[in-house]
């Protein structure tokens, strides 16, 4: 077992009229299951009070727009004949329905925050505002007829009722169908020190062997497994009718028999949170100035895990026009636009979202040409000051 304490919701961020309200906060504890091996929270907080109306937008990542595409593209090209059903669970903003919007299908977005899939809609990407459940997919089939390609990717682990959700796979499903998933790899959790990907959102986190089990529950068989860089580190699984599993699949389940340390796991944890604070204490006390870049989910884990302070980090900047002008939930730090790092010049900015990394070390280019300084976090938890 592992906790990070108790903790806010990570994306209820903040009105200008909140910000002296108490804020609700619950533990945040995992526990790994000693029979069936998945890493699940202690504690599930009612799912419409986090996902009805949701932060996070898909398409306002470059990178993410990118891999989404080309995840469906592939997909369609193995699995979907001409006119065939794609339906995406947890369709956000309509980025990856939108991305094949060319191809001879038929899409439904499914997604229960009403904000995103009104976005998904106005893109032209018909979408649901719902939960995904057995009774809906029973009332897609009805009206659609089943699916030839079912996607669901950083979806899995948000769900409390895996097997109401799975027996609504299989009914959804087409006899030859495939229902691909994209999840976290829990053992990357683990070995990488990504703490801060826990948060009550994220009920599951999985490997591929518990995962197997859990799908062969319903008829549902892994035919393929990916691994991909996305997230700090996820798998992407083919799931199809049947019952066992390919060849293929046999190494990740010798991968999944290691046990995992959770001890070692602690204190690197702690470690790398004592790291974090000393390195903003020194920047604090020489009379420099830190900002964030990434109001992420990400962020408020790590920044309520770590007690920082806005004397610590006063403000954060984030391209999701939703958070600019609210606050962290926790820790309360002010959320801008990336713009104001040119007007404002902060000392040092911490890429807080390190899993876009890439993407955003160049939009910092201009304000390193003139001084500024940037450092992000690693998988480890270390900071690269590179």
């Amino acid at each position: 077992m592992f906790t990070l304490g108790d903790q806010p919701l990570a994306n209820a961020f903040l009105t200008p009229e909140q910000i002296d309200e108490p804020e609700p906060r619950y533990p945040l504890v995992v526990r790994e299951c000693a029979d069936c091996g998945i890493i699940q929270l202690k504690h599930v907080i009612n799912a419409a009070s986090m996902f009805s109306d949701y932060a996070f937008v898909t398409g306002i990542s470059q990178g993410m727009t990118a891999h989404f595409a080309e995840l469906m593209r592939e997909n369609i090209d193995w699995h979907v004949p001409p006119g065939g059903l794609v339906v995406e669970i947890g369709s956000n903003d309509g980025t990856a329905l939108a991305s094949i919007a060319s191809h001879d299908v038929r899409r439904l977005g499914i997604d229960p925050a009403v904000n995103l899939s009104d976005i998904a809609r106005s893109r032209g990407v018909p979408a649901v505002a719902q939960f995904f459940t057995e009774t809906l997919a029973e009332q897609v089939v009805a009206i659609h007829g089943q699916a030839s390609l079912i996607v669901a990717c950083n979806v899995l682990g948000h769900i409390d009722d895996l097997d109401d959700v799975l027996r609504g796979v299989r009914h959804l499903l087409s006899p030859k169908g495939a229902f691909v998933i994209e999840v976290p790899c829990a053992n990357w959790l683990i070995s990488r020190t990504e703490y801060d990907t826990i948060y009550h959102e994220h009920l599951s986190y999985f490997a591929v062997k518990p995962l197997s089990a859990l799908v062969a529950r319903h008829g549902l068989k892994i035919t393929r497994v990916e691994s991909q860089e996305v997230h700090g580190g996820s798998i992407r699984v083919t799931v199809q009718h049947g019952i066992g599993h390919t060849h293929a699949v046999v190494p990740w389940f010798q991968g999944d028999s290691i046990p995992r340390d959770w001890v070692a796991f602690r204190q690197r944890c702690e470690d790398t949170r004592e790291h974090l604070v000393g390195w903003l204490t020194r920047a604090r006390d020489d009379g420099r100035t830190v900002f964030g870049y990434g109001a992420s989910a990400k962020a408020t884990v790590r920044l309520n895990y770590c007690g920082v302070s806005t004397d610590l980090m006063p403000s954060i900047v984030d391209s999701t026009p939703g958070k600019q002008g609210r606050f962290v939930p926790g820790t309360r730090q002010s959320i801008h636009d990336p713009s104001v790092i040119d007007t404002l010049r902060p000392s040092d900015v911490l890429i807080l979202a390190w899993n876009h990394n890439l993407e955003i070390r160049p939009k910092l280019a201009q304000y390193v040409a003139s001084g500024g300084r940037v450092a992000s976090l690693t998988t480890t938890g270390r900071l690269n000051h590179a």
